[in-house]
């Protein structure tokens, strides 16, 4: 085993992070990232809604995550361990969520399982792999051995290159060799939690049937250049949900990264087109 693969850091503890005041809403970011990728949506809603924004396990101000040869985690788990930063008075709170990859796939758990009360979603791109993999068509069934194949991958390597390897599968080759130093070593910090997040999102117990039960309002955003990986899931999704809001913008996987002022546009657009204190839609 490399050094850098030592199990050097303390068991995590996930944190949420409250501003603003209002309506309730849970902001969830993607793998190898933190709640700093929604502060610029947060300071634009702060003065109307309660902005709940979360770290999840591995990332963010928690510990890092220790490497594993055979990472095992679910999304079941990755609940409980948000769950556990909530007060009971918020767990029982009406909320509205915007997620994106792994926390739009979280999303959809906490949706479909009723471990919170959620009236509204709001996700770009949810990596629900769990759904492409439960397809027998050849472009599903390859798409899932690329997936797979990535999350296989990055054990193999140290910190830095599975760092890398993700980042450029996500933005484009050579993408990671080109952030910042700091900014390469805190993703190469954390990056032992991606492989136990794939390992949640390919084994997840829900069907798209289970999906198309959730009858709160959904947003549903996707990147026009993003990875056919997600787009996929992402029409799976679509076609589950026929009133959903589908929107496409001109823009990749990573775009309330990358294209902030574009999506966080079209997700104020649709929280001012909600009811008031809509009640939550089971």
């Amino acid at each position: 085993m490399r050094t850098d693969k030592s199990a050097l850091a303390k068991e995590p503890e996930q944190r949420l992070k409250v501003t603003g005041q209002g309506e309730a809403i849970l902001l969830l970011h993607s793998s190898l990232s933190s709640h700093k990728q929604w502060l610029p949506l947060a300071a634009l809603l702060s003065e109307r809604y309660s902005l709940w924004l979360a770290d999840l396990q591995g990332y963010g101000r928690n510990s890092a995550v220790v490497f594993s040869q055979n990472p095992v985690w679910s999304l079941a788990d990755e609940a409980e361990a948000l769950l556990a930063t909530l007060t009971p008075e918020q767990k029982n709170t009406p909320l509205i969520i915007i997620a994106h990859s792994f926390g739009a796939a979280l999303a959809l758990h906490l949706a479909r399982t009723g471990k919170l009360k959620v009236k509204a979603l709001l996700l770009f791109e949810p990596v629900a792999f769990h759904l492409l993999a439960a397809e027998s068509d050849v472009q599903a069934v390859a798409l899932t051995a690329e997936v797979r194949d990535l999350s296989e991958q990055m054990p193999a390597l140290n910190a830095t290159e599975a760092a890398q390897l993700f980042v450029d599968y996500w933005q484009q080759a050579d993408y990671f060799r080109h952030l910042p130093a700091r900014m390469q070593q805190q993703m190469a910090a954390q990056v032992w939690k991606v492989p136990q997040d794939f390992s949640a999102l390919i084994n997840e117990p829900a069907t798209t049937t289970d999906y198309a039960a959730l009858k709160m309002p959904v947003l549903l955003l996707c990147g026009s250049e993003s990875r056919q990986s997600a787009l996929r899931v992402s029409e799976l999704l679509a076609n589950s949900w026929p009133r959903a809001q589908i929107t496409r913008l001109p823009t990749g996987h990573m775009g309330p990264v990358t294209a902030v002022d574009l999506v966080n546009q079209h997700i104020v657009a649709f929280l001012a087109g909600l009811p008031h204190q809509a009640e939550p839609g089971f």
